[in-house]
């Protein structure tokens, strides 16, 4: 038995539109590609084609996950981020496209500082801290983060995108990981992107975050602040002089982290906005 490809693109539209999916179309035939390791062009080359009946089961199994709430990355494996194909799985959080925010900044600051050692705290899949790596040659990014699952999965991107000389990866909560026998590891420029999701908000979030993104990864307390205090706190033991912090915000934080920066001796403290006008990073000058 086999089906119209045209005909199972349909089904599969359809499947996930009724799943309540907003891009039901695109995603159906991202699907498509991912299960018969198809590109753009060799995709539109199947309209015509047909699927035998185990196929048509295989490609409606990942559409099941995906109408159940599985977000479409984790299926895949994968999200580009600033360009750069970055891999993902359950245990991980998802690169946002907010988060381009945060490293067009950090290249600018780069630039314009010769700054020459970037740290990236809470790194996960370790998104921001490679797309600096490849787009600053010469800089050198060290990246922490307390999660097993997402330093294993940082150090994979990491040597998938040839970074291994320019990029580290250490597992451990925040600083920690740095405090060497022979002092303090010190940088010219911090990055975060740290859990800032306060904690009441979470359960109103979509099921395909809160049910499927790693909880350590979006909880930032009964606030959202907590790691904003903690790394503000203890940032400027590890900058170097004149050196620089960058915060991924939530779009209603930005007052509170500038003040917790002030408070903590920064300098030149701004917010700035993302491409659809809200607050997103905060950054301050030691």
């Amino acid at each position: 038995m086999t089906m119209p490809v045209k005909e199972l693109l349909l089904l599969g539209e359809k499947r996930l539109a009724n799943a309540g999916v907003s891009n039901a179309k695109g995603e159906s035939r991202d699907l498509y590609c991912y299960r018969f390791s198809l590109n753009q062009r060799q995709f539109l080359m199947e309209w015509q084609n047909t699927r035998e009946f185990e196929d048509c089961e295989s490609y409606f199994s990942l559409l099941d996950r995906r109408a159940e709430g599985e977000p479409l990355q984790y299926i895949m494996g994968v999200q580009n981020f600033y360009g750069y194909d970055i891999h993902v799985e359950p245990g991980v959080l998802i690169p946002r496209l907010d988060s381009e925010t945060v490293v067009e900044n950090a290249i600018r600051l780069i630039s314009e500082r010769k700054y020459k050692t970037v740290l990236d705290l809470c790194t996960g899949s370790g998104a921001l801290g490679i797309a600096i790596a490849k787009e600053c040659p010469g800089v050198k990014v060290t990246m922490t983060d307390a999660s097993e699952k997402a330093v294993k999965i940082a150090r994979e991107n990491v040597q998938a995108q040839g970074l291994s000389k320019d990029c580290k990866v250490v597992q451990g909560d925040l600083f920690e990981p740095l405090k060497g026998v022979f002092g303090k590891q010190k940088f010219d420029l911090i990055i975060s992107n740290p859990p800032y999701i306060a904690s009441a908000v979470i359960p109103t979030l979509d099921t395909e975050v809160k049910d499927f993104e790693p909880m350590e990864a979006l909880d930032g307390g009964e606030s959202g602040l907590d790691y904003y205090n903690k790394i503000s706190a203890s940032a400027k033991d590890f900058l170097k002089k004149r050196g620089a912090i960058v915060f991924e915000i939530g779009y209603d934080q930005g007052e509170a982290v500038s003040d917790l920066l002030k408070a903590a001796g920064f300098e030149d403290v701004e917010v700035y906005k993302d491409l659809a006008g809200k607050d997103r990073t905060v950054i301050g000058i030691i």
